[in-house]
């Protein structure tokens, strides 16, 4: 059986946006209302994935080591918040690889549907980047933008986020609410 899924972007939503890259552990800062968004992402039961170009690797700015390290250390976050990450895609590449895995591209995303067993249509994405909500276009997701990072850049033509909302926390309380709805229908 598919299940929606909650998908996430990483710098600029969960944490601060860096325009020299988050390269160290050190580097690595929550937005404000980062607890509380996965304090209410967690209460749902869709699995959270977090989806996030990574250039600063293929760049060798930083190592899939350090990486890894503040990966894991946001999912311990998280999980003393309330909410388990299922899964953390990254695509490692520089823009000039032109890889399948980096956001716009699916396959980051359809790896982790099919892994684990996410539909993704009708599914949720919370991004900032202009990046993400055309990823979102073209995968069927429900796209909530925030304000955060790179959230006041312009979006290609035909690009549209369902929302645009100030963060991470108000897209958790956007996604909750469209739950509720879809809970409400179901019983209905």
């Amino acid at each position: 059986m598919s299940l929606r899924g909650v998908f996430l972007d990483r710098d600029g939503v969960i944490n601060r946006y860096r325009r020299d890259y988050v390269r160290t552990e050190a580097e690595f800062e929550y937005e404000e209302g980062a607890e509380q968004a996965f304090e209410i992402l967690g209460t749902l039961a869709l699995p959270l994935v977090v989806v996030t170009n990574q250039s600063a690797i293929g760049r060798g700015m930083t190592t899939r080591r350090t990486v890894d390290a503040i990966h894991a250390r946001l999912r311990a976050d998280a999980a003393r918040w309330g909410a388990a990450i299922a899964s953390i895609e990254v695509c490692p590449h520089s823009p000039d690889a032109r890889c399948e895995c980096r956001k716009p591209g699916a396959a980051l995303f359809r790896r982790a549907a099919e892994r684990l067993g996410i539909a993704l249509d009708g599914s949720y994405l919370v991004g900032d980047a202009p990046s993400d909500i055309e990823a979102a276009r073209l995968l069927g997701l429900r796209a909530a933008r925030v304000r955060t990072g790179r959230g006041s850049e312009p979006l290609p033509a035909g690009v549209a986020a369902e929302v645009e909302v100030d963060g991470l926390l108000a897209a958790a309380r956007w996604i909750a609410a469209k739950e509720a709805e879809n809970g409400a229908r179901d019983l209905g």
